[in-house]
C-alpha cells in the first residue's frame, strides 16, 4: 500500500512539472528571458524644407512605449534635437521633387540621431520677401552604448557627420565625441566645430563640398580646464 502511495504521488509531481515546463515554453521569449521588446519605429509626415526642392521626414519611434500620442514631428525644426517627449529619431527620410526620388540619411535606422542642424540657418535675409535656404546638415548621432546603461543618448561617444540638403553623401567627419561646444559657418563652404574628447578641447574645420575634415587643433586653455 505504502508503495503505491509513493509511486501515485510520483506520477502526480512528474505531471505538475511537465504541465509548469510547458507553460514556460510557451511564453514570449522576451519575458522568459527579460530581454525588452523591438521599438516599433514610425515615418512621420513630410515637410517642405523651405526654398528648396527637398521634403524631409524622420524615423521615430517611443522606446518606452509603442506608441506615437501626440508627437509632433517637426519639433526639431524648433528645438534641433531628437528624444523630446521621450521619443528617439532614428533616422530622416529625404524627397526630391527634381528627380522625384527618396533618400535615407543613414543606411540602418539602429542608431539615434541626437541632433541635426541647418547651414545656413534657414533665417530669413535682411530682405524680408527673401528666405536663406538650407544647403547642408550637420547631424549627430549615439551608434553604440559606451556607458552601458542600455540607451542611446547624448551619455554615449557620439559622432558628428555632414551631409547635403537632400541627405546625399553623408559622411561621419568626427568620431568619439565627449560632447559638442559649438559651431559656425566660415563661409558656404567651411564649417567650424568645437567639441570636447579625452579631456581635451578642439576646433574642427570642415569642408562640407568634399565632406572633410580639414584640420584639428587643440584648444590649451590651461592644465586645469578639462
Amino acid at each position: 500500500m505504502q508503495r503505491r502511495i509513493l509511486l501515485s504521488v510520483a506520477v502526480v509531481s512528474l505531471v505538475v512539472a511537465s504541465v509548469a515546463c510547458n507553460r514556460i515554453t510557451q511564453l514570449p521569449n522576451s519575458v522568459v528571458e527579460g530581454t525588452p521588446q523591438p521599438v516599433e519605429k514610425h515615418l512621420s509626415a513630410f515637410r517642405p524644407i523651405e526654398g528648396t526642392n527637398y521634403m524631409i521626414a524622420d524615423v521615430s519611434g517611443n522606446p518606452q512605449a509603442n506608441e506615437r500620442g501626440n508627437f509632433s514631428p517637426f519639433r526639431w525644426i524648433e528645438s534641433g534635437y531628437s528624444g523630446y517627449s521621450g521619443y528617439e529619431i532614428y533616422n530622416y527620410v529625404f524627397f526630391s521633387r527634381e528627380t522625384e526620388t527618396f533618400n535615407r540619411l543613414l543606411p540602418t535606422n539602429e542608431y539615434v540621431v541626437l541632433q541635426i542642424m541647418g547651414f545656413p540657418s534657414g533665417a530669413p535675409t535682411d530682405k524680408p520677401e527673401e528666405f536663406e535656404p538650407v544647403m547642408w546638415w550637420l547631424y549627430v548621432l549615439a551608434k553604440t552604448d559606451t556607458d552601458k546603461n542600455g540607451i542611446l543618448d547624448y551619455k554615449d561617444k557620439i559622432t558628428i557627420g555632414v551631409t547635403d540638403i537632400g541627405g546625399n553623401g553623408p559622411t561621419e567627419v568626427i568620431p568619439d565625441v565627449d560632447h559638442m561646444l559649438g559651431n559656425m559657418l566660415k563661409n558656404d563652404d567651411t564649417l567650424f566645430v568645437i567639441y570636447h574628447s579625452l579631456d581635451k578641447n578642439y576646433v574642427a574645420k570642415i569642408d562640407l563640398p568634399s565632406r572633410t575634415l580639414v584640420s584639428t587643433n587643440e584648444m590649451n586653455l590651461g592644465d586645469d580646464v578639462k
